[in-house]
């Protein structure tokens, strides 16, 4: 069970990292600007700031928004594979009698 766990973690993650990235990617230009355009826009709303988007603080929360979704795809990526994993043991168990 910890092998399927950690298959499922790094598939996850794996996902989480092409799914954010990709959006920004594909959907940037269109949806009005990508990952750095929004982290910079909610920075300069929360503290008036006035960062542009290539400022290395912006660049950080774009990291630090990545990592989060890395994570949790990485976490749902894992109780995905357990839950797999004992389904598919359940199903291959012998009964005994």
């Amino acid at each position: 069970m910890k092998k399927a766990f950690y298959i499922g973690v790094i598939a996850g993650g794996i996902l989480g990292v092409t799914v954010a990235l990709g959006m920004d990617v594909l959907l940037g230009n269109r949806l009005g600007g990508g990952w750095a355009e929004a982290v910079a826009n909610d920075i300069n709303r929360l503290f008036n700031a006035g960062l542009p988007s290539n400022h290395y603080v912006v660049f950080a929360g774009v990291v630090f928004a990545i990592s989060i979704i890395v994570a949790l795809g990485a976490l749902m990526g894992g109780v995905f594979s357990l839950t797999v994993a004992y389904f598919f043991k359940t199903l291959t168990k012998e009964k005994g009698s």
